[in-house]
């Protein structure tokens, strides 16, 4: 345990070394103020007619929708291929294969690190969006709202993990950082695309669950309908881990 917490921290720090992510960051926190900005605008140019505190008191949920399926995969595609493909490129995967570390661990620290970068982008939209929502006159929103918005911010980490999965497996099949994001891209835009224009499909595509919130917050489904979902993600993420872990093991540097 204590080598992978080390290598997890070596991982940590390749990612937050890169200036980008900050910046990226920094963009995340002026969208968010500024469609606050733009909402309380609007309440006031209204004189009264729209409510500012209810357009603000659901910021939180509508902001997710946008971050969840656009803006946070974005930026795992970017870090799975900086510790992937980038590393194969420059060759420095060879330092990392040298360390007292098994490939198995070495595989699950990236893994953990893209996903833990992924959970603080996915925080900080949390606490801003809430704060945002407090001074624009939305505080006297219930604690049960806050508690549910905390809920699904939560539970959206679920298919967070299968699609840094998803993106780990791709980046072993491409050893061009450049060719690898633009694959993932593509692909996860395609499968989201055809999931809108076969609705059939959507429910069998995990990118069809990166609101996993819906389908436990408001109306739930049938426990049995949830099981064969909850089935279905988790083995979306375990083929993507198995595959990804079983080329990582194989690869020749």
């Amino acid at each position: 345990m204590t080598i992978f917490i080390a290598s997890l921290k070596n991982e940590l720090m390749k990612i937050f070394t890169r200036k980008k992510f900050f910046v990226l960051l920094i963009i995340e926190i002026i969208i968010c103020i500024l469609c606050g900005g733009v909402n309380y605008l609007i309440g006031k140019a209204s004189a009264g007619a729209v409510s500012t505190s209810l357009m603000l008191s659901n910021m939180p949920m509508n902001m997710l929708s946008f971050f969840i399926q656009i803006y946070i995969p974005l930026m795992i595609f970017m870090a799975s291929c900086d510790l992937f493909a980038s590393e194969m490129q420059d060759g420095t995967i060879r330092a990392s294969f040298m360390r007292p570390v098994s490939r198995f661990k070495l595989f699950a620290s990236k893994v953990t690190g893209i996903t833990i970068m992924a959970v603080i982008y996915l925080a900080v939209l949390f606490v801003l969006t809430t704060i945002i929502r407090f001074i624009g006159g939305a505080g006297n929103a219930s604690a049960t709202g806050i508690l549910e918005s905390f809920f699904a911010y939560f539970l959206d980490i679920f298919p967070l993990i299968v699609l840094v999965l998803f993106a780990a497996m791709l980046n072993q099949f491409l050893h061009s950082p450049s060719l690898s994001i633009v694959i993932c891209v593509i692909i996860y835009i395609g499968l989201y695309i055809l999931g809108i224009i076969v609705p059939q499909a959507s429910g069998l595509l995990f990118t069809g669950y990166a609101q996993w919130h819906n389908l436990w917050l408001g109306v739930t489904l049938p426990f049995v309908s949830m099981l064969s979902k909850i089935g279905l993600l988790l083995g979306y993420g375990l083929i993507f881990g198995c595959i990804g872990y079983y080329l990582f093991e194989r690869k020749e540097v």
